[in-house]
């Protein structure tokens, strides 16, 4: 069974995508804690990484994994929309890395995971 890793720093929201995903067949932890989260990821099949957190936002988060050679699928889920420039910076930089907005979140999500990482 493939594994998700959730880092969110709401915990509602956390747990609503937690369960979301786990209906979709997938194993899924999560974290409200980004540093945790990053020294979890690399135990993980793809990230469901949240954008504007405390402390270190997902942004910082992608960065340090790029540095660290942590490859795997990643698909942000945000509220905070992206404009198109930041989208294609973020594609440049990070090519697997897919965007989810929150809104959207019931009717895309597990089909934006089996994109990345198949069932």
């Amino acid at each position: 069974m493939k594994k998700i890793l959730i880092i969110e720093d709401e915990p509602d929201v956390a747990e609503t995508m937690k369960i979301l995903v786990e209906k979709g067949g997938y194993k899924v932890d999560y974290t409200l804690n980004p540093e945790k989260g990053l020294k979890m990821v690399k135990d993980y099949d793809l990230l469901l990484l949240d954008i504007a957190m405390p402390g270190m936002s997902g942004y910082e988060i992608l960065s340090k994994m790029k540095k660290r050679k942590i490859n795997i699928p990643i698909i942000v889920v945000s509220a905070v929309g992206i404009p198109e420039q930041m989208e294609k910076e973020i594609k440049s930089k990070y090519p697997k890395v897919g965007y989810v907005s929150k809104i959207e979140i019931y009717d895309v999500l597990v089909k934006e995971i089996r994109k990345k990482i198949g069932k």
